[in-house]
């Protein structure tokens, strides 16, 4: 899929405005604010249209015309040979947006999958994929792994399948989910349902079998319940008599009671009142509510002083660990002239030593291969005899030789097609007899002309024959003349070319002769010797010429001047710091850092932990004043807060004490009143004079409660039965109603085991097929990860030129790389080499998603970060990978630079 054209009508600050883009490498270049990340975000959005975003500056408002206009416009591709239209427009809402696709050349509309999102359509990829591999903005080529993107998915499911939608993890959801319709959490499969069915079948069977034996069973129940019935109530009637006589009785106990109780409050409320005497102070009284809130405010303020107490233990340690580090970092004052970026600096000076090294190695070896060159021709030029003269006359020579070969082909094929040499004619003869044919044939036309003018028909008819003889004889010889002539020709011409050919053996000769040769085929193998020698030199001479250039673009004086300048700062280094290599000035380095960034950490925690102390003692003071103001009203302002919970706690006894003896009091009062029960002492006494004459009973209840519950109990016995008679009845009445026979019921309970069967030996295919795909899935996953790190070390190194062993790639997108054996992560690299980096993993990811490489690639200003030979690197980079289509946008003109010294072939496109 390419892009061909991009029509804006309105976006942003573009209005009708179109780009024609070309197959292959496309660069645009603008100044700033010429809409070049405008017009790849057109590109975008008509991709993949505008997200759901309600943030402030989200991609509706941002790219809104200021003068009201729908953004609208067209983008024009090419997918598969065929072109698309897709023709959009966005409102300030999502329900004023329009999409429509076209066929280019008849202009029907075209229905496709994600028709609101062409990208996915066109790429096989959602937005968050195109964003991390094909779509790279300016300083936006890092990335980062979200929940929509599907990179890894689909990169495993190539690996797994060969096709990346074809997806393993989707094969064992869906034997998971038919495994989930035979067996439910919830019991709710089809498994489940058949099982539950086969229990309520069991049940059914088991029932039908029972009924004929409860039948009997029922019937001899229904006798026992209705005796039952009678019996209870019987026994109900005699309760209701035995509870009058209770209550007469109970009279005489409650009278006795109602005296014992009056007596026990009235000693209760005595102890009440000696304690509320002691716990009133003043106006109030001393509340559980105002000694927790004491009690509390205790605890908070011994709180403090632990936490302050621990403190100032941190402090102390804190304090001393910082006197050690200032004193072991005396050692490394030398740091501290060297300015910022210490080490920054020092790779830079190892950097700069190690590229002028490699400048001066490389005119070296040009220098000293341009020498052997030379040597080397002349050592060829000594093994050729006669090499002056063969290189004065070599011109004549070839011509020379082409010549005599053209004219012995020339002689040869006169030879071979000489026919006319052969035939023996007489020419006079043939002359004479043309003269007399003429002479003969003008006196027949005369005749012939009066005799047609005389009408003289036989004669006439005589002619014709005599002119047919003479023409024939005329043509027969004039053919023999003809031939002899060309005959003729011929000899003189071979005659010629032998006499050419003499000349040419002559001069061949003389040439043989000047260069020693003993024969033909030894002057021919000299020549041949010399052309092989001609032209090794003339390619040796351009190389040479070559590499010449290349060593005059170095100011090699400079270089040796600036390469001793900087070995010398090395040395200096060096000796400054005891050091023998680099490393150990790195290494001191580190220390150094680590030092002042552990004692600025505990200065930090110093301050923090002084003011965190005198915030402490701050609220120690205030919790102090809030205590002392609460303890005066107990009059126990002088006692220590460290004591006090002492006498706090005296305090909730008593407090304790009298709630106990209030419930008590309580209990007592409502004691009375129940035993009352809203009467008076008189009326209890009238009653009592009724038990004389009362009847006793022979039950052992000893209070109406207990009859009642008695009374209460049969009762409900009494409706059971009763129930369980009716039901006995109904029973009995409808035992066979809505029920199934037998013989049906078995027939049923065969088939739900046979479909049981089937679908459990299904379940057990499901579940062993899932673990096989697992298992494939898990060891493929496995061989994802090592591919794709060797594909990004090869691209970064390829950017970067170094010679990194190896890349590591997480889950989550996070690189690593090795240097020399350190594994270290890619975050700490420079801004420009972190950007090679994940530009690297971006073209990883693009190699492993689109193997075809039919699809286009959109660059943003992506190389800012990059110095020119690293920008070079990444623009080769970019044409080995072959895309269908690459868009670079860019406000510089060293790309085109680039794109020209390379000779790469390009469509520009110059923004204005």
């Amino acid at each position: 899929m390419i892009i061909k054209k991009v029509n804006i009508r309105f976006f942003a600050g573009i209005k009708e405005k179109s780009v024609d883009f070309a197959k292959g490498f496309n660069l645009i270049y603008g100044k700033n604010e010429r809409g070049k990340s405008s017009i790849e975000n057109f590109i975008r959005i008509w991709l993949y249209g505008i997200d759901g975003s309600r943030s402030k500056l989200n991609d509706r408002k941002k790219y809104l015309p200021l003068t009201g206009e729908k953004i609208s416009g067209e983008l024009i591709v090419e997918d598969k040979g065929r072109g698309y239209i897709i023709k959009r427009a966005f409102g300030v809402t999502r329900k004023e947006d329009e999409c429509e696709i076209f066929d280019e050349i008849t202009g029907e509309i075209i229905e496709i999958d994600y028709n609101n999102e062409p990208g996915r359509y066109f790429f096989d990829i959602n937005s968050a994929t195109f964003m991390k591999t094909l779509f790279i903005n300016q300083l936006g080529v890092m990335v980062s792994k979200d929940k929509e993107e599907e990179i890894m998915e689909k990169i495993t499911n190539i690996y797994n399948t060969g096709d990346e939608n074809t997806s393993i993890r989707k094969i064992i959801e869906r034997l998971e989910k038919r495994r989930k319709q035979l067996v439910g959490v919830r019991k709710g499969g089809e498994l489940d349902l058949l099982k539950e069915n086969s229990n309520s079948l069991k049940a059914e069977l088991w029932e039908a079998y029972k009924l004929g034996e409860e039948s009997i069973e029922n019937e001899e129940s229904l006798l026992k319940k209705n005796e039952e019935k009678i019996s209870i109530k019987d026994n109900i009637q005699k309760l209701d008599l035995y509870k009058k006589y209770i209550k007469k009785v109970k009279l005489q106990k409650d009278y006795k009671e109602i005296s014992n109780y009056l007596i026990k409050g009235e000693e209760l409320k005595r102890k009440q009142n000696a304690i509320s005497e002691e716990l009133k102070k003043g106006d109030g009284y001393i509340t559980i509510e105002l000694l927790e809130d004491i009690n509390e405010k205790c605890s908070k303020y011994l709180s403090l002083l632990d936490v302050k107490q621990e403190k100032i233990n941190k402090f102390n340690i804190v304090q001393e660990s910082a006197r050690e580090k200032k004193d072991n970092i005396k050692k490394y004052n030398v740091f501290d002239s060297m300015g910022k970026n210490i080490k920054e600096k020092i790779y830079t000076l190892r950097l700069d030593m190690k590229s002028l090294e490699e400048k001066l190695n490389d005119v070296i070896n040009i220098q000293n291969l341009i020498a052997r060159y030379k040597m080397d021709i002349n050592k060829k030029a000594k093994n050729i005899h006669n090499l002056e003269f063969i290189m004065k006359y070599r011109e004549d020579i070839e011509e020379t030789l082409n010549l005599y070969k053209e004219s012995l082909k020339e002689l040869k094929y006169m030879m071979e097609n000489n026919s006319y040499s052969k035939l023996e004619v007489n020419s006079r003869k043939s002359y004479n007899t043309i003269k007399f044919t003429y002479i003969l044939g003008s006196v027949s036309i005369i005749a012939f002309i009066y005799c047609v003018l005389k009408q003289i028909m036989p004669i006439i008819i005589v002619f014709i024959p005599i002119f047919i003889v003479l023409i024939r004889l005329y043509l027969k010889h004039l053919l023999i003349i003809k031939n002899n002539e060309l005959a003729e020709k011929s000899n003189q011409a071979i005659v010629i070319s032998k006499k050419q050919i003499d000349e040419y053996e002559e001069k061949l000769n003389l040439y043989i002769n000047k260069t020693e040769s003993l024969s033909y085929e030894e002057f021919i193998n000299k020549i041949t010797q010399y052309d092989k020698f001609k032209n090794y030199n003339d390619n040796i001479n351009l190389i040479i010429k070559n590499k010449e250039e290349e060593i005059s673009k170095y100011d090699i004086t400079q270089l040796k001047s600036n390469y001793n300048k900087t070995k010398g700062v090395m040395a200096s280094l060096y000796s400054i710091l005891s050091c023998n290599t680099l490393d150990e000035v790195l290494d001191k380095l580190d220390v150094y850092e680590k030092l002042k960034e552990d004692l600025s950490r505990n200065e930090y925690e110093i301050n923090g932990l002084k003011q965190e102390i005198k915030n402490i003692d701050e609220q120690l003071s205030d919790k102090e004043l809030e205590i002392k103001k609460k303890t005066t009203v107990l009059g126990l302002e002088n006692v220590e807060i460290v004591d006090l919970h002492i006498s706090l706690k005296e305090y909730k006894e008593k407090i304790s004490k009298m709630k106990e003896i209030k419930n008590a009091l309580d209990n007592v009062e409502e004691t009375y009143k129940v035993l009352l029960k809203d009467r008076n002492i008189d009326e209890i006494k009238e009653e009592m004079k009724q038990l004389i004459n009362q009847d006793i009973m022979n039950y052992s209840y000893e209070s109406e409660e207990e009859i009642d519950a008695e009374i209460r109990a049969k009762s409900n016995e009494l409706l059971i039965v009763e129930k369980e008679i009716k039901d006995l009845e109904h029973l009995i009445e409808k035992r066979y109603l809505g029920k199934r026979e037998i013989a049906e019921i078995e027939e049923d309970v065969l088939i739900n085991n046979e479909r049981i069967s089937k679908l459990e030996k299904e379940f057990k295919a499901l579940e062993l097929t899932a673990e096989l795909f697992q298992e494939s899935f898990n060891e493929i996953r496995k061989n994802v990860g090592p591919d794709l790190n060797n594909k990004v070390i090869n691209k970064f190194n390829f950017l970067t030129g170094e010679e990194y062993e190896e890349a590591k790639i997480s889950e989550e997108y996070k690189l690593k790389v090795r240097n020399k054996g350190i594994l270290f992560d890619g975050d700490i690299l420079s801004n420009g080499a972190k950007d090679q980096l994940y530009l690297a993993l971006r073209f990883s990811f693009i190699n492993m998603l689109f193997n075809d490489k039919d699809i286009p690639i959109f660059l943003d200003d992506a190389f800012v970060q990059y110095d020119d030979e690293r920008r070079e690197k990444a623009i080769k980079l970019l044409m080995k990978e072959e895309f269908s289509q690459i868009i670079l946008f860019t406000c510089q003109e060293i790309e085109k630079s680039i794109l020209d010294s390379n000779d790469y072939k390009y469509n520009l496109i110059t923004l204005s």
